[in-house]
């Protein structure tokens, strides 16, 4: 018996037969198993590898979003500071305003401070103060109210236009109306506005061709006509003198302008 265990014990393999078939059935189950984790894994890695490039997009789009945002609020940043700086400088120019115009106040407050003291002085001692003129009353009636208009036109034509309009729409044919026409049409002559006094003298020449300014309206629109080098409007205005007005004063001086206009040289007439 030794002698037929001697070949077992010296290749150190022996099992008995049912354990034999245990291992063995073991070991091809244990090597399905591992053929399926195998498989199980290399479906995994398939997929796996299938999400990293996606997954790679993600992470490139994440990163370009953040990159976005950084230099968004760079941006903003930077131009709020520019704004801050220029809602510094306005702020800066209205205090210089402000300042401005307090220092105008101030020197207003003094100047009415010492007149408000001059009147005072003035009340208690009944005299009138130095620089204080007291306004200049104009009459309210028509009559004086036109030769307010006529005498300002002299002297203060700026007041005689401003009053003459609301005059003349009141009372636009009244005989009065052609002294303030042709008092308003030597203002402009004065200044050498020649279309302009042309124009007042043609309102009493037009419509008030019996007054007593009518005669020299027309020697001041001959005289207007030869500044403007219209002779021939010149001439014609001057003979009307002579035929509608031959015994007026401005009868005179048109035959004397009459008579240097025909020694004139030609080319000067027109």
């Amino acid at each position: 018996m030794f002698l037929a265990l001697g070949p077992a014990l010296l290749t150190g393999c022996f099992y008995p037969a049912d354990r034999g078939k245990q291992i063995e059935a073991r070991v091809e189950k244990l090597e399905a198993e591992k053929g399926e984790l195998e498989a199980a894994l290399k479906a995994q890695q398939e997929k796996l590898d299938a999400q990293v490039p996606k997954l790679d997009e993600k992470v490139a789009e994440v990163g370009q979003a953040l990159e976005k945002l950084d230099k968004a609020s760079r941006r903003t940043g930077a131009d709020i500071g520019v704004q801050m700086e220029q809602v510094q400088t306005d702020l800066s120019a209205l205090r210089g305003k402000v300042d401005d115009y307090l220092h105008r106040i101030g020197e207003m407050e003094t100047a009415l401070a010492s007149m408000k003291e001059a009147a005072d002085k003035t009340t208690a001692s009944g005299q009138k103060p130095e620089g204080v003129k007291k306004a200049e009353e104009k009459p309210t009636d028509k009559k004086g109210l036109a030769e307010y208009i006529v005498a300002k036109a002299e002297s203060d034509a700026e007041t005689a236009r401003r009053l003459a309009p609301e005059w003349l729409k009141k009372y636009p044919k009244d005989p009065l109306a052609a002294k303030v026409y042709h008092a308003l049409g030597m203002s402009y002559l004065a200044e050498q506005n020649w279309r302009a006094a042309l124009g007042q003298f043609k309102e009493v020449i037009e419509n008030f061709a019996k007054s007593e300014q009518a005669p020299d309206a027309l020697l001041k629109s001959g005289d207007c006509f030869a500044s403007l080098k219209m002779m021939e409007e010149s001439r014609l205005a001057l003979e009307e003198i002579l035929h509608s007005y031959p015994k007026s004063p401005a009868a005179e001086q048109a035959k004397a302008k009459l008579d240097a206009l025909k020694k004139a040289p030609k080319g000067k007439k027109k």
